[in-house]
């Protein structure tokens, strides 16, 4: 096999995957019966699997983080098209292209930003209804077009009550579908399709890959050594990945204190203490 142009740190093309699984399981992976220990479109569903399965651990792994945009029609209440991706976390996804709702796997915010009513330019943040709830309000004569305050998930699409009376620009922001495309290109060793998986993930796939892999060729102690290490590396992973964001350890004891005090904003003590100076050339403050 030709050298693969990616690797574990710049991003892990299907072609190196195949090589890195070949060389740990000493197997001969292709497509050759008379020559291949085993078929490489079987390693590509066992990679498939164990993608999938890490994917699903959680709905709201930070490398599936994206941004989307639209622009309301007036009168439409439903947005199945015409999304346009902004940014996601992942460097590996192209930015800037039209998708559909399909493509967002979670919704978690609506900010209108701008509008025939918005004059000072700063974002409305839409409220989340639920769409029975909403039908109920919204109907026969009640509904009337106006500027959207509420949002709504139904048959895959973004639906807003009222529906708009003009054009405003959504921002959303959510959670992308996994991507697929790097299984395509197993055969390509110059393929700038990387593994849709943030980098921490990489080896553990390779274990679950070979976890069965060796359960394929009757090897449950090799099959179990290596579930057992991909066991491990998900828990650890996930936690890490998801855990709450922490900008500094707590400080228990010391630190800045302040003295508050009658007759001012920022407190200090009367006595000799510290007096906070927002903007000045002492930024912690002076010494009364």
């Amino acid at each position: 096999m030709p050298a693969p142009a990616s690797t574990l740190t710049t991003g892990l093309n299907s072609y190196y995957l195949i090589q890195l699984i070949e060389s740990l399981s000493q197997l001969q992976i292709g497509y050759d019966e008379n020559s291949d220990d085993i078929n490489q479109d079987l390693v590509l569903q066992f990679i498939k699997e164990g993608y999938q399965r890490i994917v699903s651990l959680d709905n709201r792994f930070p490398w599936f983080q994206a941004s989307y945009q639209t622009a309301t029609i007036e009168n439409q209440r439903d947005y199945l098209t015409n999304i346009v991706l902004v940014q996601t976390y992942s460097p590996y996804i192209t930015t800037a292209i039209t998708v559909t709702t399909q493509s967002i796997k979670e919704i978690i915010n609506v900010v209108s930003v701008q509008g025939e009513d918005d004059t000072a330019g700063m974002g409305v943040e839409l409220v989340y209804l639920d769409n029975f709830k909403a039908q109920q309000i919204w109907n026969g004569t009640n509904d009337q077009a106006g500027i959207p305050a509420y949002w709504t998930l139904w048959n895959n699409g973004l639906r807003l009550y009222p529906k708009p009376d003009g054009v405003y620009t959504m921002n959303i922001l959510g959670y992308r579908q996994p991507s697929m495309a790097w299984l395509t290109d197993s055969n390509n060793s110059e393929s700038v399709e990387y593994v849709d998986l943030d980098s921490q993930f990489h080896m553990i796939l390779v274990n679950f890959t070979l976890a069965r892999i060796f359960q394929f060729q009757e090897d449950p102690e090799m099959a179990n050594v290596y579930m057992q290490h991909y066991n491990a590396g998900v828990t650890i992973a996930r936690a890490g990945l998801t855990a709450p964001n922490n900008n500094q350890p707590l400080i228990m004891s010391g630190g800045l204190q302040l003295n508050g005090a009658q007759n001012t904003a920022y407190g200090y003590s009367y006595g000799p203490g510290i007096m906070v100076q927002p903007g000045s050339t002492v930024p912690l403050g002076r010494m009364y």
